[in-house]
């Protein structure tokens, strides 16, 4: 475990790929493979903190994935999903 990731955010980025259905289907949306979005369960790249949040519809804040990249808990959250953090009906 990175000594710099707090364990909350580490079972939240576990939880965030097991919403979207896993390694292999995260790899495929990603176009990486499984292996590779197995690490991101210890260490999430900063890069795939907004991207996660988003394919989980923002089940998963990017304050929850990386609290220390996003310190606040609406840091990253579109506007209009801000309420409840659910995606708002057109």
């Amino acid at each position: 475990m990175n000594k710099h990731t707090p364990l909350q955010a580490i079972d939240a980025v576990s939880e965030a790929i097991d919403l979207i259905g896993g390694d292999s289907a995260v790899a495929r949306l990603v176009g990486i493979r499984p292996w590779a979005v197995s690490k991101w369960r210890k260490a999430l790249p900063p890069s795939r903190v907004i991207w996660l949040a988003e394919k989980t519809d923002w089940r998963k804040t990017p304050h929850q994935l990386c609290p220390a990249l996003y310190p606040n808990p609406d840091d990253g959250v579109p506007p209009g999903v801000r309420s409840g953090y659910e995606v708002a009906s057109a």
